[in-house]
Order: structure tokens, then C-alpha cells, then sequence
């Protein structure tokens, strides 16, 4: 939306989750109906045979050469209260990745190099495709596809058409600062619910007026293990504010004037370096990866730099497990403000630093521009010239579509009291 910007011997924890809070899965519907052999093939890269039941909600399509390899569909078509919280608190954990555009939600877990799982929900039902095998390369494209094979034999709405994996796209030109060669580069999917289908239905912009956007929006997108929080504040006067807020959490060692921070969920070898330099008892310079200029906040103090919808959106700083033995700088633990520039964008930042050489960084970007009206259509115009303009194509309560022609954003109102909790 905002392209440049921005062995199967165990079930599987999900599974046994689910069957503590509600006793046995139960089902009207044959999970083995949800997917073809064909389809179970191609997510395997192997001759798969027909699928069977384990149990009544659970279907098996195991590979022909390879007992471990296997394919499940589990439906679950009994949600209780209690299953809905376990469904928001899994999505929420830090080894999910919430996948736009399937059913009523939708998170994975790419478990281990050999599995991969999702699960998505649909009116009062779960649905959850495993994919298992040693060979298969791209296990989480492959789940993910396969997932949306399933949701569509069941009656799943897709919302979107976008690609399987945010990841593996092209970021196109947009209108969020630059990202490219950054380790996780803003590449906007839509990730919030559209509206429900006992509000008034969408209908084209064309004739919406301009002023109806004049409020505070807000979108979250995941970008592999990355979140992106989505700040859009459109002024009376049509004058708009776009910040975007990412947070990577990890371990850093910091000492004799040399810092490296490991993010968590990457691989070794992307870890982020640089060199420090005290100024004061309550500033400090860094360089390298990010060169910016530090200041100490008070524990209750909020960041200048961020606006306070953002801060209120955050979520709450993670403790790291660090195995291994790291060295931190006394000096420079607590939570520091910083302004300046990583890979060559500028940007704010909150550096957060434990004893236990635990680490969260947030860094937020911004951009301004005005809102324009183009053969009907209203458009957010960058000030920055290569900008591309994004059109509003769609309204309904509470919010709006946007697009760039490649990929849909949904927006949706924020009110204040929607981030007391700093969760959706």
C-alpha cells in the first residue's frame, strides 16, 4: 500500500490447546472435504494418499514415500468463549504471524525448519492446516496457500486477493519514507476486519466528500516479525501526518564504546552494530546502524518525538530470554529517546535497555502531505515529489479503503480510549 515505506508424532500445542478449554473437537463437516489430493500434493512437493480421518475432525493426507510427511486439517465447529480467548492470546504470542486476508483471523507458526501451522477462524468455527515434511523447502508459503485453498472450500471469505506472504512481494513506490536493504521493510498488507454485515454496506468515493476523512486512522500490518502500527491524522484544513511505528525486541551487548544488538526470530548475522560515546550522565551518541543522539526518560516519562496515539499502540516491552553470557554498559541502562538515522532514513526512536541485556527498540517514521480530489476520487499526495498518491476508493462506518492500485488498506477510526490498553 505504502510500497517503498514503508515428523507428525506429537499433535502440535494448538491442538491440544484447543481440546483443554473445550473438551473434544466436534464437527458436522468432513475435514476431508476441505482439500484435494491435488492440493495436498503441491503443498507437499510429493504423491500424497487420500485423505483419512484420525478422529472425526481431523483428516490426514500422508505422503506416499514419506510416512513423516503429511498434511492435517482439523475443524473445529464448537467455539466457546474460552476458545476465543485462547484464538486472541495465541495470535498475540511472539512466535505468530498474523496472516491478513483469511476468514475472521488468522495467525501462523512456523514451529520448527519441518513444520508449519495455521489456524484461521470463521463465524463459529477453527480451522487448522498443518504441513509437516522434510523436504518441502517453503513450508510457511506452502501452509499458507494451502490455507487459503481450504478456507475457500469451506465458505471462508478471503477479504483480500494479495499475496500469500508479504514477504516474498515486491515493495512497490509509495508513499512511506524509503525502507529498501532495511531488514524488514514496510510493505503494508491489510490486517483489520472490514465492517460487519450489519452496518451500512461500502460504497464508491466518488462521492465522498474530503471532509469525512478529517479525523486520527489507524492500520497494523506484520511484515515477517516485525509489526507495523499505522498513524494517519487528517486535519481540518486537508493537511495529513503518516507516522509508522515498528518495535524489535532482542539482546545487545554494549561495552568499551562498541554496541551489537540481535533481534530476536532472525537469523544470526543480522544483528544491528555500532559504536557509542557517553556525552553525559544522561545522553549519549550512537553510530553504525543507527546514528542518532540519545536523552534519558524519566520510567514514567513519555517520548516527545512520538505521537501519543502511537506510544498508547505500542505493546508492552518484552523480557528476552539471553542464554548466553552478554555485557551491558551500566551506564547505559534505562530508556532513552533518540532522533536521527538507520540504513539511511530518518526516523525517532525509543531504546529501551535491561541489565539482563534484554532490549526493545522502537523506531517511527514520518511523512505529511495533503489531501487532493482527482476526477472524483479523494487522493493523499506526498509533499515529497517521487511520492505516489494513494486514493481513497471506499467508506463505511468508521472508516475507509485506500489504495495504490497494487494493494487495499483498510483504515478504521481511533478513538481515544481504543489505546488505554496499547492492544487491538
Amino acid at each position: 500500500m505504502f510500497g517503498r515505506a514503508l515428523l507428525f508424532l506429537v499433535l502440535p500445542p494448538l491442538l491440544l490447546s484447543c481440546g483443554e478449554s473445550g473438551g473434544l473437537f466436534t464437527s458436522t463437516t468432513n475435514p476431508c472435504s476441505l482439500l484435494t489430493v491435488e492440493e495436498a500434493q503441491q503443498a507437499l512437493g510429493e504423491s500424497v494418499q487420500e485423505g483419512t480421518l484420525s478422529d472425526p475432525s481431523t483428516c490426514l493426507f500422508k505422503a506416499h514415500r514419506h510416512d513423516g510427511n503429511a498434511v492435517t486439517v482439523q475443524l473445529d465447529e464448537s467455539i466457546g468463549n474460552d476458545q476465543r480467548v485462547w484464538f486472541n492470546k495465541e495470535r498475540l504470542s511472539r512466535d505468530s504471524r498474523l496472516i491478513p486476508g483469511l476468514g475472521d483471523g488468522a495467525f501462523r507458526i512456523d514451529s520448527s525448519p519441518t513444520l508449519s501451522r495455521l489456524t484461521f477462524m470463521h463465524k463459529d468455527a477453527f480451522v487448522t492446516v498443518i504441513v509437516a515434511s522434510t523436504k518441502q523447502k517453503h513450508l510457511s508459503e506452502s501452509v499458507t496457500l494451502l490455507s487459503r485453498a481450504v478456507a475457500t472450500h469451506y465458505g471462508a471469505t478471503l477479504a483480500t486477493t494479495l499475496p500469500p506472504t508479504a514477504s516474498n512481494s515486491t515493495p512497490s513506490e509509495g508513499i512511506t519514507p524509503h525502507l529498501v536493504s532495511r531488514p524488514t521493510p514496510v510493505s503494508l498488507t491489510q490486517t483489520l476486519p472490514g465492517p460487519s454485515e450489519t452496518q451500512a454496506g461500502p460504497h464508491k468515493a466518488p462521492s465522498l466528500d474530503p471532509t469525512g476523512l478529517i479525523g486520527t486512522w489507524h492500520t497494523r500490518s506484520t511484515q515477517g516479525t516485525t509489526q507495523h502500527d499505522m498513524l494517519l491524522i487528517i486535519k481540518p484544513n486537508l493537511e495529513w501526518s503518516l507516522s509508522s511505528m515498528m518495535q524489535f525486541d532482542g539482546v545487545v551487548n554494549a561495552e568499551g564504546g562498541l554496541w551489537l544488538l540481535e533481534r530476536a526470530n532472525t537469523f544470526k548475522g543480522l544483528g544491528w552494530k555500532g559504536s557509542y560515546r557517553k556525552k553525559t550522565v544522561d545522553s549519549f551518541a550512537s553510530t553504525g546502524s543507527v546514528q542518532a543522539i540519545w536523552t534519558r526518560l524519566a520510567p514514567d516519562e513519555s517520548p516527545k518525538r512520538i505521537p501519543a496515539e502511537l506510544w498508547k499502540l505500542r505493546r508492552d516491552a518484552t523480557s528476552v530470554p539471553v542464554f548466553q553470557i552478554k555485557t551491558v554498559d551500566p551506564d547505559l541502562v534505562g530508556q532513552w529517546e533518540g532522533a536521527g538515522t538507520y540504513a539511511g532514513g530518518s526516523a525517532a526512536f525509543v531504546w529501551a535497555i535491561k541489565p539482563s541485556a534484554a532490549t526493545d527498540l522502537l523506531i517511527v517514521e514520518s511523512l505529511r502531505g495533503t489531501v487532493k480530489t482527482k476526477d472524483g476520487l479523494p487522493q493523499l499526495q506526498p509533499i515529497k515529489k517521487k511520492g505516489q498518491r494513494v486514493s481513497v476508493v471506499a467508506i463505511y462506518d468508521h472508516g475507509f479503503t485506500t489504495t495504490d492500485g497494487k494493494t487495499n488498506l483498510r483504515w478504521s477510526k481511533l478513538r481515544p480510549e481504543s489505546t488505554e490498553d496499547g492492544r487491538l
